[in-house]
């Protein structure tokens, strides 16, 4: 799918520019802008495009991603609750250039050239980063806060726990108009996941065939509509589930499943268990 360029508000003599995003759900948005950015998850669960790969993502989680590299944060749906990531995104024409080029700077370097492919990480140090983060968005020390996003990626240089998200082999290669399609059948699904979707009426979304609709969803996504379909429903079922304010059967039918059996069936298909047996271990 081609991203949506993104405009951030970052003066061109700025190092970076610090967002605090506290909104019921993410929206899943694809773009890209020509800054770096790290992004902490606070609060939240969902599905992330990054390139050519599909992550998930939540609370607790954190990733850096590289200049101009296409992006998405997708939330599955919940119930009154919300999602909140704080967001650094540094002036890549500034985080560059002969000042980056000492021997002393080595980790840093390496860490942004990284950065192209997406990096996610793990670990202890993640709660440690987040506080700094956090002092980040709170200073009103524009100093401090360099020291701060210095240090932040002092402990990410040296930190080995992180994996990449995009193939080795990535090249965004998009056509006109991709990403207009994608984001309104995304949103029709977000809208109408609970109730029976045919292939027609989301393939006459995007002025598609049923056939050139299937093969171009797949080709994008790398999976089928219904696959697409069947996980978001999933995930908002696991929500219903975890609130325990319904059983499983009205859980299934809220969730936009016609009938038990296929609830269950399309459940161990993406969970890997029975919702029964999913709330077995929620206890």
């Amino acid at each position: 799918m081609k991203p949506l360029y993104q405009k951030i508000e970052i003066d061109k003599e700025r190092l970076f520019v610090v967002k605090n995003n506290e909104v019921p759900r993410f929206d899943g948005l694809f773009h890209f802008h020509p800054e770096y950015e790290l992004t902490y998850i606070k609060n939240g669960s969902g599905r992330s495009f990054v390139g050519d790969r599909i992550v998930t993502f939540n609370s607790g989680d954190l990733f850096l991603l590289g200049p101009n590299l296409p992006h998405s944060w997708e939330s599955t749906y919940a119930i009154n609750k919300y999602s909140q990531s704080l967001v650094i995104q540094l002036n890549s024409g500034l985080w560059k250039g002969e000042w980056l080029e000492g021997q002393e700077l080595d980790q840093l370097r390496l860490l942004f050239n990284k950065s192209s492919r997406g990096l996610k990480f793990t670990g202890n140090d993640i709660s440690v980063i987040a506080d700094k983060m956090f002092r980040v968005y709170r200073g009103t020390n524009p100093m401090q806060n360099v020291i701060d996003i210095l240090s932040i990626f002092e402990i990410l240089g040296r930190k080995p726990t992180y994996e990449y998200i995009t193939s080795p082999a990535y090249i965004p290669a998009y056509k006109e108009n991709d990403y207009r399609k994608i984001n309104l059948i995304y949103n029709y699904v977000h809208l109408n996941f609970n109730k029976v979707i045919s292939l027609t009426e989301v393939a006459s979304l995007v002025n598609m065939t049923n056939q050139g609709f299937c093969r171009y969803f797949k080709k994008i996504t790398r999976r089928t509509f219904f696959a697409y379909l069947n996980e978001y429903r999933t995930g908002y079922a696991c929500r219903l589930l975890g609130e325990g304010q319904f059983n499983i059967a009205e859980v299934g039918f809220m969730s936009g499943f016609q009938s038990i059996s296929n609830f269950n069936k399309q459940f161990k298909l993406v969970i890997g268990c029975s919702p029964r047996e999913y709330l077995k271990r929620l206890d």
